[in-house]
């Protein structure tokens, strides 16, 4: 067996963040592979932009890189419920969007209000327990979804965050 094939099999870990989702029952999490988590904080200075959108509360600085901060709950809600909660985490992902004029790899910081889980998940497992779903109206509407799943009670939401961080999205 390949080593690709062994790490299939013993399942890549995965970051599930959760993530608010106003028109759906049950937990729903965001789901990052270990390939795009770079780097999960404690809570620390995010610098607040005047005038931005809620679901960017600032930005924080990042060896030596300002990166956006994002708010997962507010950015797939377009809506604030009552007071902000303080972060928990951050954690610094690969958007997999690139700078248009240099080609580096764009991060952003994503603000977590409840602690992050970690499973490894197998392509197998995703493969069999998982079944595809129409994601909520209110995380559709935020036209950033990859893909919707659910297994169980759980279901987890595939975010494409590189519109965000490369400034090409369009709030309505």
């Amino acid at each position: 067996m390949s080593m690709k094939n062994e790490r299939q099999q013993l399942g890549l870990r995965s970051f599930l963040l959760p993530l608010a989702v106003s028109d759906s029952p049950g937990n729903f999490v965001c789901l990052f592979t270990q390939n795009q988590v770079v780097e999960i904080l404690e809570p620390r200075f995010v610098l607040q932009i005047p005038g931005s959108p809620g679901y960017l509360p600032g930005v924080l600085l990042y060896h030596d890189s300002l990166l956006p901060v994002i708010d997962l709950d507010e950015l797939c809600n377009r809506r604030q419920a009552g007071p902000r909660k303080r972060y928990r985490q951050l954690v610094v992902v690969r958007t997999g969007a690139a700078d248009p004029a240099t080609g580096a790899p764009l991060k952003a910081v994503v603000a977590v209000k409840a602690q992050v889980r970690i499973a490894k998940i197998s392509g197998k497992e995703l493969a069999e327990s998982f079944e595809r779903q129409e994601a909520p109206p209110s995380l559709n509407a935020s036209g950033l979804v990859r893909g919707c799943f659910r297994r169980q009670d759980d279901a987890i939401a595939l975010l494409d965050l590189g519109p965000v961080v490369r400034g090409a999205y369009a709030t309505t």
